[in-house]
């Protein structure tokens, strides 16, 4: 450190210098502080502000690329934490906080990150299973949260390496048979679906069959239906456009809100088949009449909104409503299915099933391009996109008339007579 003097316009000036070494390029630097009084207390004072100054660059600098300070497991998952949930919705939010629950049972907050490898990891994961007599899936997500804490520690410094990335998580026979079971069940056969929607249309709110029709005809997602206003469809051209999704996971009515959709993919526009606008055009007269009713009886119980698929006292058809009323229906079959259609009902029907039936009934189709499929529904994932090729065009005729075929075959209510259609 050396003291240069300057004379300028403005008298003398006194600069204290040091030189040193940029830990990025390894460059020599120099940095300085100037004073007025060329005295030993303001030279010292301006000696100290030079070494706090170069260290600050020292600090900015290795942020860069040293990253924060973490010595225990708690803090790197709660700094993870905090960084994580500026990129996820709230719901995404809500389920990863069980998680993290869970991790501090499997991993307590003050163990040292020094500590923590492959080997540990392995029997944390072996300890919980056993002690809460965990499932596969379980097991799963507490491992790919791990994955994420611990490749934010390698971003970060705290850690070399990832110590839960090369667990392996094998799954028992049990494990993928109930996994299997699971699956069969949500998902229908033709006759399967023909009885649901029989017993949908017997409902006393007839917009719980159109909204399983339009699900049918569109594989939205529930919380794709349940944001839908008139505005949003384009009855001149037989299309919907998905741009929104209602969320209303432990909300009440008043509390719901309007959230983008899934993934960027997700807003899309979508072809409708001839029963889907029929159905939309039954939603919207039975709307009507509702609007008409409230406006002679008002009342609290009511609810005033512009959402297309409401329930009977106006509030918008959510996931959690739909599942409810599919969980009576599948208790309803399981009592009278043999004697009424002449077999056993043993599925459990979810909102999900009409999204998967959807793309079911294309992917059995030799017509539909599996481009075309992944557009229509809001689908990205690059494994199935490998080795197809573009469409020329955006249509989708070839997926209106598969589904308009598939449903037409299914749903004993689009042969009645005109006289009795739904309503």
């Amino acid at each position: 450190m050396y003291l240069e003097k300057r004379e300028g316009k403005n008298g003398i000036t006194y600069v204290v210098v040091e030189r040193y070494r940029d830990p990025i390029t390894g460059k020599s630097k120099r940095a300085s502080v100037s004073f007025k009084q060329n005295t030993i207390r303001a030279r010292r004072q301006a000696e100290r502000e030079l070494l706090e100054k170069i260290e600050a660059i020292f600090e900015e600098k290795e942020s860069l690329y040293q990253g924060e300070k973490f010595t225990q497991f708690g803090q790197l998952k709660e700094s993870w934490f905090q960084t994580w949930t500026t990129t996820v919705k709230p719901q995404t939010i809500n389920r990863e906080l069980l998680v993290l629950r869970r991790l501090s049972d499997m991993i307590p907050d003050e163990t040292l990150l020094s500590k923590i490898t492959p080997l540990f990891v392995q029997h944390c994961l072996t300890e919980y299973r056993e002690k809460y007599r965990a499932s596969h899936s379980t097991l799963q997500h507490i491992k790919s949260t791990l994955n994420k804490i611990f490749d934010y520690g390698v971003l970060h410094n705290a850690i070399m390496f990832s110590p839960s990335k090369v667990i392996k998580l094998n799954a028992s026979i049990v494990d993928k048979q109930a996994k299997r079971k699971r699956r069969e069940d949500k998902f229908l056969t033709d006759r399967e679906v023909n009885v649901l929607l029989s017993e949908l249309k017997g409902r006393r709110n007839k917009t719980y069959y159109d909204l399983a029709i339009f699900l049918l005809g569109t594989g939205c997602r529930i919380g794709e239906a349940s944001g839908l206003t008139y505005d949003d469809i384009d009855f001149e051209h037989k299309r919907v456009t998905i741009s929104k999704s209602l969320h209303s996971n432990d909300l009440r009515v008043e509390e719901y809100y309007l959230d983008t959709t899934k993934t960027v993919a997700g807003e899309r526009t979508i072809y409708l088949p001839d029963v889907v606008i029929e159905a939309l055009l039954r939603v919207i007269e039975r709307n009507r009449r509702f609007e008409e009713y409230v406006k002679k009886h008002p009342s609290k119980a009511f609810w005033k909104n512009d959402f297309l698929f409401k329930t009977e006292h106006g509030s918008p058809i959510t996931s959690h409503s739909f599942r409810g009323i599919l969980m009576r229906v599948n208790q309803q079959l399981r009592k009278k299915c043999k004697a009424r259609y002449g077999f056993d009902w043993t599925k459990n029907v979810v909102p999900h099933s009409f999204r998967h039936i959807h793309i079911t009934a294309l992917r059995n189709s030799s017509n539909v391009p599996l481009k075309e499929i992944q557009e229509r529904v809001g689908h990205v994932e690059l494994e199935t996109t490998n080795g197809y090729t573009h469409l020329v065009d955006n249509g989708q005729d070839k997926s209106v008339q598969t589904i308009t075929d598939f449903i037409q075959k299914v749903d004993v209510a689009q042969n009645l007579p005109k006289n009795q259609k739904i309503m």
